[in-house]
Parts: structure tokens; sequence; C-alpha cells
């Protein structure tokens, strides 16, 4: 009788049983197994790598580099290559050394001006695309009269591509700097990072000088 391929389900089901059974002798090893088994399914396209003829690099100096341009750290990086940390720093600094450049993101910028990042390598995050200010304030001003209509309960004003812009807006909703958010004092607000996703909540407190939204 042919043995059962390793695919998702059976994978799920292995993770199931260990985390049942944590203390189960046999736990630790199926544990690593499984680990050793999701660092192999994620060999391509960063392990498969291999440098262009004119690349001064290795193939482990390339893929170094190439998790530095997907944004990984050194220890996402090891983890992917099955290298320590410390190896792969060394990997890095090194390829900078071939390359004559001083820093991680100028030996990227080389590979990148170069091509020698083989195709699909690095990943291109998505960029979202840029609101008008025609649109922010009907945006703002629709969240402020829900809000209003449920004094006291947090919701979501808005969503940054980072956590500065985040916070910055967070301050200046509290302080009335958007029209729909006025007057000042009459809202809380704090700015969050869930999931890679940076925003801002806030909730209607009302004031003492007044209520109501402004148009």
């Amino acid at each position: 009788m042919a043995a059962e391929p390793l695919n998702r389900r059976v994978l799920a089901q292995l993770r199931q049983s260990i985390a049942r059974n944590p203390h189960a002798p046999a736990a630790r090893t199926v544990r690593t197994l499984l680990d050793e088994i999701d660092r192999l399914n994620e060999r391509s396209p960063l392990e498969l790598a291999a440098p262009a003829d004119d690349c001064p690099l290795t193939a482990r100096q390339l893929q170094v580099l190439i998790g530095t341009a997907n944004g990984q750290e050194c220890p996402e990086i090891a983890r992917h290559l099955g290298l320590s940390p410390k190896t792969v720093r060394k990997y890095r600094i090194v390829a900078m050394q071939h390359l004559g450049v001083r820093t991680a993101a100028q030996a990227v910028a080389v590979c990148l001006v170069r091509g020698w990042f083989p195709n699909g390598t690095v990943r291109l995050p998505a960029i979202p695309p840029r609101i008008s200010p025609v649109d922010a304030r009907n945006t703002y001003r629709e969240r402020a009269d829900l809000l209003r209509e449920s004094p006291g309960e947090w919701g979501t004003v808005a969503v940054y591509d980072r956590p500065n812009t985040a916070r910055t807006s967070a301050h200046r909703l509290r302080t009335g700097a958007f029209k729909a958010f006025r007057p000042e004092g009459a809202w809380e607000a704090k700015a969050f990072t869930e999931d890679g996703t940076h925003g801002v909540r806030a909730r209607y407190i009302g004031t003492a000088t007044g209520s109501g939204s402004p148009r």
C-alpha cells in the first residue's frame, strides 16, 4: 500500500496532533521535521537563485541580498536558507565588499541596476492609491457623523501606509485640525498597527463648548 503524500491536509493533521499532545516524546521530533518541510517548501525562488556570469557574488551571497531586497531581516533569511543569522550577516558583509559598497541598501541597488536578481525573486509591494483631499474630507465627515451617533464607542477613522502618518493624524484629530472632528477636545483618538495595517481609531466624547458636525 503506497504511503499518503505529505499534502497540506496531512501536514495540518500532524500539527493538530502536536498541539493536542505537546509533551509527547515524539512531539519535538515531529515539530522539527515539520519546520524542515516548511523550509524546503520555501526554497524557491530564494534558495534556488544563481548568479549570472558577470555577477561577482556567490550563490549564497546573492540569495542573502535577494532576501534583503524583499525586506527580510537576517533571522528570517537564515530560516529560509537553513543558516544561522551570524552566517547570513557574514555573507552580506562579504557581498558588500565584493561590490565595493558600504551598505546593504547600496548592494541591493547595484544588483537591481545590473539585473543580477533573477526574475521573480524580488517581490514588489502593492502601492495603495493616493486619496484625493476631497475624498479624504468626505470620508472623515462620514466617519465623524457615524461615530457621533454612538458616543463613547471606538471606531476606525482611516488607515495609512506608515505608522508615523497614523500617529500624526490621531494628534490632528484630537486637536480639531480636521474640520469634521471639531471642536477641539470633543474626540479621543489613538493610532494602531495590526497585521501590518496602520490606522486611527476615534470615539466621540462631546465637549462643553458644543457639539454637532460642522458642515
